[in-house]
């Protein structure tokens, strides 16, 4: 009887520990800490259930609760006051858009296995069209980005024709294939401009990648205007929900890591 209750215990403190490791992760999750590591959420969840399981019949048991913790009072913070803006402001960069530019640049944020432009693309490639519609520039560079999923090649490129056709740009559009990174969009947009002697640029991206985009682009050679993209959910105005502002956290987090793995490979100052 004493070792059905003991096995009994044991399994429920394991399996108590399993949940408080998967709910670990779960938040960690929440907070982009699977994007840093380029790995599915799913790949985080079960090392961290086993893990927990482990700790969970042993005397560091009461370790499992300080991660927990941690990333429970991050989550709160992050969710209910404007931290993440204040984190995010070195980051941004807006520089004053002079009448005339050689092109605008509107880069690339992604595509969604279904080929339509992530909403943060589409918050770029809107700004992009209402600055050349000012009349900044006379060319508009667009990046165009193709992705495997399930073996299928999808590209945003109907998304954007789609997009393009409800209002004709007044300015010629010129589109940049197969985007990979920032580096890759501004070595092949400072082709083009080499091309027809272009030198400056109006750079059109979200507000925390300014500054990363805009140093890549003047490392390769160019003239640089930067300009934040007008985001509808950037979680960093005054009253933004808890869900885009701990959005807003994962991009603070990856910027400032991507920004830190440019100036070590010599591709930003």
């Amino acid at each position: 009887m004493n070792d059905t209750r003991g096995r009994s215990s044991i399994a429920r403190q394991a399996a108590a520990g399993a949940i408080l490791g998967t709910l670990t992760a779960v938040a960690a999750h929440v907070l982009g800490v699977q994007q840093l590591l380029r790995t599915p959420g799913l790949v985080l969840y079960l090392p961290a259930a086993l893990v927990g399981a482990i700790l969970g019949v042993s005397r560091l048991r009461p370790l499992l609760w300080i991660p927990a913790g941690v990333i429970a009072l991050i989550c709160v913070v992050v969710a209910y006051t404007p931290a993440v803006s204040t984190l995010a402001e070195p980051l941004i960069r807006r520089d004053r858009v002079p009448a005339r530019v050689d092109a605008i640049a509107v880069l690339s944020a992604g595509i969604t296995p279904d080929g339509m432009m992530r909403s943060a693309t589409l918050d770029r490639l809107l700004t992009g069209l209402a600055l050349a519609k000012r009349g900044v520039a006379r060319t508009l560079l667009i990046s165009r980005e193709s992705r495997s999923y399930d073996g299928k090649l999808v590209s945003d490129s109907v998304d954007q024709q789609r997009i393009l056709s409800l209002g004709p740009p007044s300015a010629q559009v010129l589109f940049v294939d197969s985007v990979l990174t920032t580096r890759t969009e501004a070595l092949r947009m400072k082709a083009i401009g080499q091309a027809r002697g272009w030198s400056t640029f109006a750079v059109v991206t979200s507000p925390m990648h300014t500054r990363r985009a805009c140093a890549t682009f003047e490392a390769v050679g160019l003239k640089v205007v930067c300009v934040p993209a007008d985001a509808r959910d950037s979680g960093l105005y005054e009253g933004s929900s808890g869900a885009d502002r701990l959005r807003a956290f994962q991009s603070w987090l990856y910027e400032t890591f991507a920004s830190s793995s440019y100036r070590r490979r010599g591709w930003i100052r």
